[in-house]
């Protein structure tokens, strides 16, 4: 807005008018979300001079608000889907921020994703991991970065999302279905970035520490610098923990007590240095290291079934250390190139015992095993203005992974893997009112090497590329200043990973090097409103219909291939409301439901996603000092399907948090609170209990 009245290019009646109206727009949404306090007093008229005042005061009072954070967002580590060509810009990705973070007290990524609508935890109980589902997809088909860089593992493509803390991020940014073509190949239904700090004063310090139930014990260090030209930011986090308290009434098994957890124990450390040069207002180049150590216990079943044997696992390194360089160079006002170039590597091993003592490996289920997977990868986006009214952006991703099996006293068999993209995004101003985006992307997997092992020597596997295509096309319409209508469709591919490929399952299964790409075609419809100047609502209704997608074919009993069978569609609709009803009360709620049908064999009900999931929260400011939380969170219609292979429902719950926060002088907080403050005992798989009554208390310093 800003840029085009300084410019002269909303010097006309109609452009002074759509700036002024957007003005308003974004105005009252800032003022409904209540994170700005008092905003600056509106223009007195609308002429181009004093509505530049307007505008430049309002992005004052915003970049005062982020120069008081802690921590920026890394800016370059955006990838999004926009729909304006000069005006303000509306992301199509839902945005939770550090803020809402630390005060909700989420110490790893699922916990805060947890919070959106749209988005379920996924307990994956045999490997004693956490994921999410976003609309019905899991972490394999949503696929997760940081700062724009894959980090899901190779070989299966998943990743342990507790293993990642959240003290460093600055804000994590999720799309649903509608993506970017920009993020590159499977992103069947949307995508997760996760974006870390940037320093935006001369100095921050930001400083924290806390213990929780269960032995829990965990801190984290953030410290940035930035010159004329120069910055630099930093951080060291970690998490250690014994287990977690059981509820009160859970039913003590043979190897499960009442109590803590038997051998849920975890330490995660992580540390991050990123160096940074702008030479000058549109260039920007760094460079960033991260690594992260963790290790896990893996608890065991702790159900009734029979059918079900018991796992005695142990997680000793769950190891990733990540190398990336991202550079913007402007070309011309409205022109830039952008690269990101990464190298990745992932260190884990299991060790699988006798029995729970975690002391002996006498029994054929024993093995110790070790993979040493590693990725490197580029992708280069380009963007530029073509006239007032639109935006071209185009991209190529090339990825390249290699994933080996270290099995003591056998060979070792390798796998490598090469995956291509090319994205085009087109965003137009079709009139004052409605924008449009069209997008494409054309994805490629080749195998460049797969092994066999054969009577303990390595063999080829046979090896077949694959090709995708993905279109996509979204319509955006303004109603009056305070109503936003979009409608999108998208079209999107999953590509085989190496395990679905090429994996016995532990002898299982049948590998299948001729699995081909899953397909979703996903449509939403949505609308914002905000009501009066203290409240946004917002509605969405969504439909996913998947295709080809890999299903379990039974060969014999106990005994499976992976192949492209499945059928399925996904219908939903999301609520959300945020109100600022008073000076001294915000409120934050959503409502998701979701309704999975699996097409191919509607007898069997597709698990891990509830039917019906509700988060609400209410902030309290009491004076200058103290905020107060509670929230509320439901799930209800969830199935499972056990270590057994047999099918049940988790029973419904809802869980209810309370935490405090005051600020004991200047810049430092305490904080404190309750997490399932009524005990209540429930699972999301059976024989996995989750955590019962828990307490915490947390200090921090910022500066």
């Amino acid at each position: 807005m800003q840029a085009s009245l300084q410019r002269g290019t909303a010097g006309t009646s109609a452009g002074v008018g759509r700036v002024s109206t957007d003005y308003r727009v974004l105005r009252r949404e800032i003022e409904a979300d209540g994170a700005l306090g008092t905003l600056p007093s509106p223009p007195a008229s609308e002429g181009r001079d004093e509505l530049l005042c307007a505008v430049t005061e309002l992005r004052e009072a915003v970049e005062q608000r982020q120069r008081e954070k802690p921590g920026s967002a890394f800016h370059l580590a955006r990838i999004e889907v926009n729909v304006a060509a000069s005006l303000p810009q509306l992301s199509t990705a839902e945005t939770i921020d550090e803020a809402e973070i630390r005060r909700e007290n989420l110490r790893v990524l699922p916990d805060a994703l947890n919070l959106m609508p749209g988005v379920t935890v996924q307990r994956i109980g045999p490997r004693n991991e956490r994921g999410v589902y976003i609309r019905g997809f899991d972490v394999r088909q949503v696929p997760l970065y940081i700062d724009g860089i894959p980090v899901y593992v190779p070989y299966d493509g998943y990743a342990d999302m507790d293993r990642f803390l959240t003290y460093d991020l600055s804000e994590m940014k999720v799309s649903k279905g509608f993506s970017s073509p920009l993020y590159g190949p499977n992103a069947l239904g949307g995508a997760i970035n996760l974006i870390t700090k940037a320093p935006s004063n001369p100095f921050q310090l930001d400083l924290g520490s806390g213990y929780g139930s269960g032995g829990q014990v965990h801190g984290f260090a953030n410290a940035g610098a930035k010159w004329k030209n120069y910055w630099a930011q930093g951080g060291f986090a970690w998490l250690s923990s014994d287990g977690f308290p059981l509820p009160g009434d859970f039913r003590p098994v043979p190897l499960q007590p009442a109590g803590d957890r038997g051998n849920a124990y975890q330490t995660d450390y992580k540390g991050r240095l990123r160096l940074g040069w702008t030479p000058n207002a549109q260039d920007q180049y760094t460079f960033t290291y991260a690594n992260q150590k963790g290790e896990k216990g893996n608890p065991p079943y702790a159900g009734t079934d029979s059918v079900v044997r018991p796992r005695f696992w142990q997680w000793p390194a769950w190891n990733k250390e990540s190398f990336y360089f991202v550079g913007n160079k402007g070309i011309g006002e409205y022109t830039y190139v952008r690269g990101r170039f990464y190298y990745d590597n992932f260190d884990n091993t299991l060790r699988a015992f006798d029995n729970n003592c975690y002391c002996t490996q006498l029994r054929p289920s024993s093995f110790n095993t070790a993979y040493d997977d590693h990725t490197y990868g580029t992708s280069m986006e380009f963007g530029a203005r073509a006239g007032e009214r639109q935006t071209i952006k185009s991209s190529f991703y090339f990825k390249d992974d290699t994933h080996r099996e270290l099995n003591p006293g056998e060979p070792t068999p390798n796998f490598r893997d090469q995956s291509f993209s090319f994205g085009f995004k087109d965003t137009v101003r079709l009139s004052n009112r409605a924008s449009a985006i069209l997008g494409f992307s054309a994805d490629r997997l080749q195998v460049l090497n797969a092994e066999n092992m054969v009577n303990g020597a390595l063999s080829p596997f046979p090896r077949s590329d694959v090709w995708a295509y993905n279109p996509q096309a979204g319509l955006f319409y303004t109603l009056g200043e305070a109503t936003r209508l979009h409608f999108t469709f998208a079209r999107k591919t999953r590509l085989p990973t190496i395990k679905d490929r090429y994996s016995y399952r532990m002898g299982q299964a049948i590998p299948n090097p001729d699995l081909r790409e899953e397909h979703a075609s996903n449509w939403e419809a949505g609308v914002t409103h905000l009501l009066g100047r203290r409240t946004f609502l917002e509605a969405n209704l969504f439909r996913s219909d998947v295709s080809n997608s890999t299903q379990r074919y039974y060969l014999q009993p106990n005994l499976y291939q992976l192949r492209n069978l499945g059928e399925a569609r996904f219908l939903g609709g999301e609520l959300g409301v945020r109100a600022n009803p008073a000076n001294f009360l915000q409120i934050h709620a959503n409502y998701t439901y979701l309704s999975r049908c699996n097409m191919s064999n509607p007898e069997l009900p597709m698990v891990d996603t509830p039917r019906h999931k509700a988060y609400s929260a209410a902030t309290f400011q009491v004076g200058a000092r103290t905020t107060l939380i509670a929230d509320l969170r439901y799930e209800g219609g969830r199935f499972y399907q056990n270590d057994g292979g047999r099918f049940g429902r988790a029973s419904n719950f809802a869980a209810v948090g309370f935490s405090g926060t005051t600020r004991l002088y200047r810049q430092i907080e305490l904080q404190a609170g309750i997490d399932n403050a009524l005990d209540r005992n429930y699972f999301l798989v059976d024989g996995y209990p989750e955590a019962g009554r828990t307490m915490y208390v947390n200090l921090r310093y910022q500066f």
